[in-house]
């Protein structure tokens, strides 16, 4: 059997979704097989938790403007999620699987209160929409997506990505995240006003992992906007590639 008959990706689309093919891609070159299923042809075939144990590594959903985010960004997909096909993500991730959101799907995991209730995402604090790159660094050890990694240079494209935490338990809750590694992602800078410039997140295992970021949108070299100052590097990968590189050393290890 083939490394990539092992370790297969199940990434969602769906209406408003459009970074499907880019993650899809990322995961292919990391090693992956990776199969782009609609969401509701998933409901239809009414896919339990126990099939998609069986048969995906990995769940990834991937960035985009979900249900045009219009009841808040992330929600429907996370209802759709949590109550249609009635997937417990904990549970998923407590047999070995992985789960990574990007953007509007790390806005769903949020909604669906995998990091917990205390914890929700809002409007960029100055209330627009932003298309730049950061820099963001890996906190701690905990996060398997993130092992071993250093600072990374990402681009990142939002309105609501500010990550905040409830403030009648803010200090306990950060606490908590801070002894266990959850506060797995942070900025370099502030771009958006999150608490404690939190860029990403991951669960109590590290298998879960969401952040605002794209790691989809620089695994060449050549998405880079200075990419023309070192020309010579034009087949290099990009940095976010190593992401998903430690998803499959991870999954093809759990087998």
């Amino acid at each position: 059997m083939s490394d990539t008959e092992k370790a297969k990706v199940l990434v969602l689309t769906g209406d408003g979704i459009n970074c499907e093919q880019e993650t899809a891609q990322a995961f292919r070159m990391a090693g992956f097989g990776a199969e782009i299923r609609h969401l509701n042809d998933v409901i239809a075939e009414r896919m339990r938790l126990e099939d998609l144990c069986r048969r995906y590594s990995v769940l990834a959903l991937p960035g985009g403007f979900s249900f045009g985010d219009d009841l808040t960004s992330g929600k429907v997909l996370g209802l759709k999620l949590s109550h249609q096909l009635n997937w417990d993500l904990n549970v998923y991730a407590s047999r070995g699987g992985l789960v990574l959101g990007i953007c509007n799907g790390f806005q769903a995991l949020i909604r669906m209160g995998l990091f917990g209730k205390e914890v929700s995402i809002t409007s960029n604090v100055h209330g627009k929409f932003l298309d730049t790159w950061v820099k963001v660094t890996p906190r701690g050890s905990q996060c398997v997506w993130l092992k071993g990694l250093g600072s990374l240079d990402l681009p990142i494209r939002h309105g609501e990505g500010r990550i905040v935490i409830a403030p009648t338990r803010k200090s306990e809750v950060l606490g908590k995240m801070q002894r266990f590694g959850m506060d797995c992602l942070q900025y370099e800078g502030d771009p958006n006003g999150s608490d404690e410039r939190l860029a990403g997140l991951c669960d109590l295992t590290g298998r879960i992992f969401g952040l605002m970021p794209h790691p989809e949108a620089y695994v060449r070299w050549t998405s880079h906007p200075e990419w023309t100052q070192q020309p010579g590097r034009a087949s290099a990968p990009g940095q976010g590639l190593a992401v998903f590189e430690n998803a499959y050393k991870e999954a093809i290890n759990a087998k």
